[in-house]
């Protein structure tokens, strides 16, 4: 258990209860008591506030030592309180309105974990002070009544205003929590549509443990645009955002209706990956890269009559370049920065063999050509002089 400011918020409670005590033990001087008794009562309930305010300093040099001795002392105090008004023979109304007060805090304080030890001390510490006590028989005042009665009116209520305040922080705390969290799944959101769905699942099933290098087969598609850079110099700024959005739009849906998901978004050119998913055959990823390579230049043709009919005079070809082999996969960076990478031969062999296609040509290597022959026709291999990679076999898909 855990209590911040413990002392403090006692402090005003403590110091305002025994000095009305002190007022109602004068109130109600020489009513079965001695003097002797009344002037201990008094100077007692004027003292005790600055003798407790002088321990909780001394022993506030650390966080969780203060509060296991606040609690303790909280006990500590209902049992001296208790006997020494016992002994002090303190008249039925006020005594009441003392145990009032101290078991009213103990469970403001820190609920029935508190009450009861407090009620505990409370009751053998009056057991004691009774035992005690040279005169058992004490006598009220109406004056000494009406003290008592205005401590536990004015506990009641300060007691009752504090717990409103309190009510009013924890309302206001909540609203901001709820609107925080708003803004925060708004963002996620936002985030998500920058992450490929394989990471995001791996986001959400364990947020805190970053994803670990691992060695994974995979098929990789690298798509350009042919003559984008000729159309970016003629359109303005605004139709061009739109082309390309548009484009990249249908080519991320496309690749994930057959199973590929989006690597990277290069200015108009898009890395997908086939297998960074559980489960499916080397031949099964080859065969779904190939239908999505196939399906790019049908959507780019509706793109394009699209466009036409809206008056820009856009009319879009595509070139891929498809790879597979081991690929390395994971998260690299800092504590502060990280990025979920993809290395390995096929990504550059990829972006290397579609430089060579032809307009809505595709050309793959020879371990993609191994796993596709078996189900369609393939080109003829013709060798490509390949930037970094020498020369090397290309197959191009009919």
């Amino acid at each position: 258990m855990r209590i911040r400011r413990f002392h403090q918020r006692a402090r005003p409670f403590r110091f305002a209860g025994f000095w009305v005590l002190a007022l109602s033990c004068l109130a109600s001087a020489g009513a079965g008591r001695t003097s002797w008794q009344t002037a201990v009562a008094v100077t007692f309930a004027v003292a005790w506030p600055f003798l407790v305010e002088r321990l909780h300093r001394r022993t506030a040099a650390d966080d969780a030592g203060p509060v296991r001795f606040q609690l303790w002392a909280y006990v500590g105090e209902c049992a001296v309180v208790a006997a020494v008004l016992a002994w002090a023979s303190l008249a039925p109304l006020p005594a009441l309105a003392v145990a009032v007060c101290l078991l009213a805090g103990a469970t403001a304080l820190a609920g029935w974990r508190l009450l009861l030890p407090a009620a505990a001390a409370a009751g053998a510490g009056a057991w004691l002070g009774l035992g005690w006590a040279p005169a058992v028989t004490a006598a009220s005042t109406a004056a000494a009544d009406a003290v008592a009665m205005t401590l536990i009116l004015g506990f009641s209520l300060a007691l009752g205003w504090l717990a409103f305040r309190q009510a009013q922080r924890l309302d206001a705390q909540r609203l901001a929590l709820a609107q925080r969290s708003v803004e925060l799944e708004r963002v996620n959101r936002r985030m998500e549509r920058y992450l490929p769905p394989s990471l995001r699942a791996r986001l959400h099933q364990d947020p805190e443990r970053p994803c670990r290098w691992e060695r994974r087969w995979l098929t990789v598609v690298f798509v350009d645009l042919v003559g984008f850079t000729e159309l970016s110099e003629v359109l303005d700024a605004e139709p061009l955002a739109g082309v390309l959005d548009e484009y990249l739009g249908a080519v991320v849906s496309a690749a994930e209706e057959r199973g590929g998901e989006v690597s990277k978004l290069l200015g108009d050119g898009v890395m997908v990956v086939f297998g960074g998913r559980e489960g499916g055959s080397r031949r099964c990823q080859v065969e779904a890269a190939l239908t999505f390579c196939e399906a790019v230049p049908a959507v780019l043709a509706g793109l394009s009559a699209r466009w036409r009919a809206r008056g820009d005079l856009v009319d879009l070809q595509m070139r891929a370049g498809v790879a597979s082999g081991f690929c390395t996969l994971g998260d690299r960076g800092g504590a502060e920065r990280l990025d979920f990478t993809l290395i390995g031969g096929p990504v550059n062999l990829s972006s290397r063999l579609q430089a060579h296609a032809a307009a809505n040509g595709v050309l793959m290597d020879a371990a993609s050509a191994a796993l596709a022959e078996q189900s369609r026709r393939l080109g003829a291999p013709q060798t490509v002089e390949l930037k970094g990679l020498g020369s090397l076999p290309a197959y191009p898909l009919p």
